[in-house]
């Protein structure tokens, strides 16, 4: 396998498991704050965890971007679309240990 291809498969597969982080994340999330969410017209947590999507996720690049101002040397940050209420300036994060890809934290941030 070339460096590219590993590259990419390395890239996508960090995305994937962004993705099922995030889906995970939102069922504590809304144990939390699902019936308010809900009342306030939100997605269900199926609506919202279907809404999760690969081809949403980007890599931040700028530090300026990250709201907790990771070190983008040490973290790899991925960004989500909000997907509680779809169309709000809310972005869901998760931020990755660089070498290990092993998660810090995820949040959102309006």
């Amino acid at each position: 396998m070339s460096l590219r291809a590993v590259t990419e498969y390395s890239e996508r597969d960090l995305v994937s498991t962004f993705v099922a982080d995030l889906r995970s994340h939102l069922i504590l999330y809304y144990r939390q704050f699902g019936g308010d969410i809900v009342t306030a017209g939100g997605n269900t947590l199926q609506q919202a965890q279907d809404a999760v999507s690969l081809d949403l996720v980007v890599e931040l690049n700028d530090l300026l971007d990250d709201p907790y101002a990771h070190d983008l040397d040490d973290f790899r940050v991925l960004r989500h679309p909000d997907v509680v209420f779809p169309g709000s300036d809310i972005s869901w994060f998760g931020a990755y240990h660089r070498n290990t890809c092993v998660l810090r934290q995820i949040y959102d941030f309006n």
